[in-house]
C-alpha cells in the first residue's frame, strides 16, 4: 500500500484546533456553499475542494472521530504503520476492508472509515433548491460525503420540508436533508399563495386587453386586463398558486411599462393628451 499524507482538517475548514462544534458547523456551511458543484458547474478544482471540505467535516463534526484525529498529532506516522501492518490498534480491520467511502482520501479511509461504518450515524445536509424545482418536482442531486445521491421531489413540495433518505449517508446511516429555498427574481411564496409582478404596456393598462404571463412551470397564462387598470393593482388568479393540496392562488401586481424612445409624433400626441387632461 502506498504512503498517505496527513490531512489537516482544521486548516481545510479554516478553524482553530480548539474551535467549538458550532464554529466548525458554520465554517463548513460557508465553504460548502462557496465550493458546491451546483455553484461551480464543470469546475473540477472546486469539486475536489468540496469533497475535501466534506471529509474534514465528517471527522470534526463527530466528537468521537475528532478525538481520535486530535490524538494522531505528530504521531500519525506510527498510526499509519500500524494500519499498514493489518490494522493493529484499529480493531483488526485494515483500510482495504472499508466500503462506502469511495469519495474520501486514503487518509480518511485508513483512520476513520471503520468508526463511521460502525456507528452508521445519520448525517444532516442542506439542499439548495429553486422555487420552480419545488413547484414542478422531479429529480435532484445532493453531494454529501464525497458521493452523489439522487432524490425525487414531489410537485408542490413545501420549502419547510425535511427529507429523510434512508441508508444514503456515508456508513449506511440516513441522510437528513433540510431544504434551503433560493431567492427567485420574480416569484415569492407566502403560505400557499404565489406573488409576482405583471408587466403591462401603458396602452393596455389604459385601454384594456390581453396580457401574457409565464408561470413557474413555463405555462403561458392569458389574462384579459380591464380598461383603466392602475399601476400597482393586484390581480388574483384562483387555483394558480402552490399546486399541492389544498392549493393556493396566484397574485399578480400590475407594473405599468412606460414607452421609451418616443418619436416626435408620439410626443406630440402625449402633449395633446396633457392639454385635454391637464390634471390627468
Amino acid at each position: 500500500m502506498s504512503t498517505v499524507g496527513f490531512k489537516d482538517y482544521y486548516a481545510i475548514l479554516g478553524v482553530a484546533r480548539n474551535a467549538t462544534q458550532e464554529e466548525i458547523k458554520k465554517a463548513y456551511r460557508r465553504l460548502a456553499r462557496k465550493y458546491h458543484p451546483d455553484a461551480n458547474p464543470g469546475d473540477k478544482a472546486a469539486e475536489e475542494k468540496f469533497k475535501e471540505i466534506q471529509e474534514a467535516y465528517e471527522v470534526l463534526s463527530n466528537p468521537e472521530t475528532r478525538a481520535k484525529y486530535d490524538q494522531l498529532g505528530a504521531n500519525w506516522k506510527e498510526y499509519e504503520r500500524m494500519a499498514q501492518s493489518g490494522g493493529a490498534g484499529f480493531g483488526g480491520m485494515g483500510w482495504q476492508d472499508i466500503q462506502g467511502f469511495e469519495g474520501f482520501s486514503d487518509f480518511f479511509r485508513m483512520f476513520f472509515g471503520e468508526d463511521l461504518l460502525r456507528q452508521r450515524r445519520d448525517v444532516e445536509a442542506t439542499l439548495p433548491v429553486a422555487l420552480e424545482e419545488l413547484y414542478r418536482g422531479g429529480a435532484k442531486k445532493v453531494y454529501v460525503g464525497g458521493q452523489t445521491v439522487e432524490i425525487t421531489l414531489r410537485p408542490g413540495t413545501s420549502p419547510n420540508t425535511r427529507l429523510r433518505v434512508r441508508g444514503k449517508a456515508p456508513g449506511g446511516g440516513d441522510l437528513l436533508l433540510r431544504l434551503q429555498l433560493q431567492p427567485h427574481p420574480r416569484f415569492s411564496l407566502k403560505g400557499r399563495d404565489l406573488y409576482a409582478p405583471l408587466e403591462v404596456p401603458l396602452y393596455t393598462a389604459i385601454l384594456g386587453g390581453p396580457v401574457e404571463f409565464v408561470h413557474l412551470d413555463g405555462q403561458r397564462l392569458r389574462i384579459n386586463l380591464p380598461p383603466e387598470t392602475p399601476n400597482g393593482h393586484l390581480l388574483r388568479l384562483r387555483g394558480k398558486g402552490w399546486p399541492a393540496p389544498p392549493g393556493g392562488d396566484l397574485y399578480l401586481t400590475v407594473s405599468v411599462r412606460l414607452p421609451q424612445n418616443l418619436t416626435p409624433q408620439e410626443k406630440a400626441l402625449f402633449e395633446e393628451l396633457r392639454r385635454l387632461r391637464p390634471t390627468g
